[in-house]
């Protein structure tokens, strides 16, 4: 191995273990400080609603806008799109946090990105091979659907940090046996920050991740796959979003009100009135919150192996 290489990978990692680190502890800082200052909501899924961080995962969001300067520095490429569309992620989010914003305005503004920045993104296969309009319009459309629906795919303790630290790891291992390390350092650097975020976010939940972190995390993801060209592994990886994303498009005006899942006396939950995956789950029989997310990550498992098998080079 070349001394170099050997030289970035030691930086990689100690990159990724420095920004966990830093994650870890600066959002048990914000967690007293969100009490202190009463940052907190009501976790809706336990009879004794006790309280979490509002925005938990702003410490969080605050290590992956940092994570592509680091990686920059580390392997020499640049970063800056990437840093630039983490900061606009993450501030959408956060503006939706403080003010909240309307669900055909979540579907607009996320795709402003990919509208503008498209030229910097891989043909979109099969589409690039019939019209050069129709690649364009289909990487629009993965954007938006990806950035929302890694944020409509929430509520519930651990769901979005674990089903996103799966897809992170599932992409940064294809992207490593591809020989792309500095682009999987990215994807790896999101995991460790995921790991620390979820030590306070699994039930029960000291700290929600916000639409700042959710928001951030569908973007990133999205446009780190849409620069390398892995559109469709990212499309298989979020099936579980992508149902989720469809049931709550038919119920839309029922999605608008935002009426969460309820629970009862006994910690079993009472489907929402709006479709979405956990809707469906829980009329399938799937009535506890813990049991409900473990049971997601398990598909989400699912998907990651049936990925690796479909798209890792052979």
């Amino acid at each position: 191995m070349p001394a170099i290489l050997l030289t970035q990978l030691v930086s990689g990692i100690a990159a990724l273990f420095t920004l966990s680190l830093i994650t870890y502890r600066s959002t048990d800082i914000w967690i007293t400080i969100s009490h202190k200052r009463g940052l907190l909501s009501i976790d809706l899924h336990k009879i004794r609603k006790t309280k979490a961080a509002r925005i938990g995962g702003l410490p969080a969001s605050l290590s992956i806008v940092i994570s592509p300067a680091l990686i920059s520095l580390i392997f020499s490429i640049n970063t800056e799109i990437l840093q630039l569309i983490s900061i606009f992620y993450s501030m959408m989010g956060l503006i939706d946090d403080l003010v909240g914003m309307r669900n055909l305005e979540k579907i607009v503004i996320s795709g402003l990105p990919f509208i503008f920045l498209y030229r910097w993104l891989s043909p979109f296969s099969p589409f690039t091979d019939i019209s050069y309009a129709l690649n364009i319009v289909a990487i629009i459309l993965f954007g938006i659907y990806i950035a929302n629906a890694f944020n409509t795919l929430a509520g519930f303790n651990g769901l979005e940090a674990g089903t996103s630290l799966i897809i992170s790891l599932t992409l940064s291992i294809i992207l490593v046996l591809r020989g792309d390390i500095a682009s999987s350092f990215l994807m790896f650097t999101l995991a460790g920050i995921l790991i620390s975020f979820l030590t306070f976010n699994w039930i029960p939940a000291k700290a929600f991740p916000g639409n700042t972190l959710t928001f951030l995390l569908g973007g990133y993801i999205s446009f780190i796959s849409a620069i390398k060209g892995l559109y469709w592994p990212l499309i298989v990886l979020t099936i579980p979003h992508g149902t989720d994303f469809l049931l709550k498009i038919i119920s839309w005006r029922k999605t608008e009100k935002k009426i969460p899942t309820r629970v009862r006396e006994d910690e079993t939950l009472i489907p929402p009135p709006n479709k979405s995956l956990a809707w469906l789950l829980i009329n399938v029989g799937i009535k506890r919150e813990k049991k409900l997310v473990e049971i997601i990550l398990v598909i989400e498992l699912a998907l990651s192996f049936l990925t690796l098998l479909i798209y890792l080079p052979s």
